[in-house]
This record gives C-alpha cells, structure tokens and sequence, in this order.
C-alpha cells in the first residue's frame, strides 16, 4: 500500500506541475496577445497624429494665405492713395482711406483683439 500512495502522490504532482506549465502557457499567449494589440493601438496613434499634424499644417497654410491676400488687399488700397494729387497735402478723403486701411493692415498683422478693426 505504500507504494500505492507515493503513485497516487507522484500523480497529483505531475498533474499539478501540468497544471501550472498550461497555465504559464496561457499566460504567455495572453501577454504576447497584449504586445501586438498594445503595437497595432500605438500604430494607430501614430498614424492620427500624423494626419491631424497634416492637418494643422494644411490650415496653417490657409491661414498664411489668407493673411497675405489681406496685407496685399491693404498695400493695394495704400497705394491708390494719392498724395501728388493734393498740393498742400493728404486730402480728407484720402486721409480718412489711408487711417482705415493703416487700421484694416494692423488688425490683419496684429489680430481683432488687438483694438484695430478689419
């Protein structure tokens, strides 16, 4: 019978030692699962934020050009103020052009909330 017990041990031992080993098994599959879910997120990150970069820089652009649309607008009607046709000066409609394109160059350059007005 002694011998009987020590087999019946020796069963229970491999059986749990199969146990842990399946278990540690899983474990590494699950971790390795973790890994290349944790890749393809960061993946995508990347790639959202390259897109949004892109983005932003495509507005940037936009902004850009409309700005300098602007500041050409303002040295356009800066221009056509005369000052050769008034001799003794800026006439008051001339000066009353240039005062609103000067403000108009300054609320493109500096922003509305600089006090200068579009």
């Amino acid at each position: 019978m002694g011998k009987h017990t020590k087999d019946g041990e020796s069963d229970r031992v491999d059986a749990a030692f199969n146990r842990v080993l399946a278990a540690e098994a899983h474990a590494r599959e699950q971790v390795e699962e973790c890994r290349s879910q944790a890749a393809a997120l960061l993946a995508a990150a990347e790639e959202r934020a390259r897109r949004i970069a892109s983005q932003a820089d495509g507005r940037m652009r936009q902004a850009h050009q409309i700005a300098d649309a602007g500041v050409e607008r303002v040295l356009a009607e800066l221009r056509a103020v005369s000052v050769e046709d008034a001799p003794d000066g800026l006439s008051a409609e001339a000066l009353t052009r240039l005062e609103g394109a000067i403000g108009a160059l300054v609320a493109e350059i500096l922003g509305p909330e600089t006090g200068g007005e579009p």
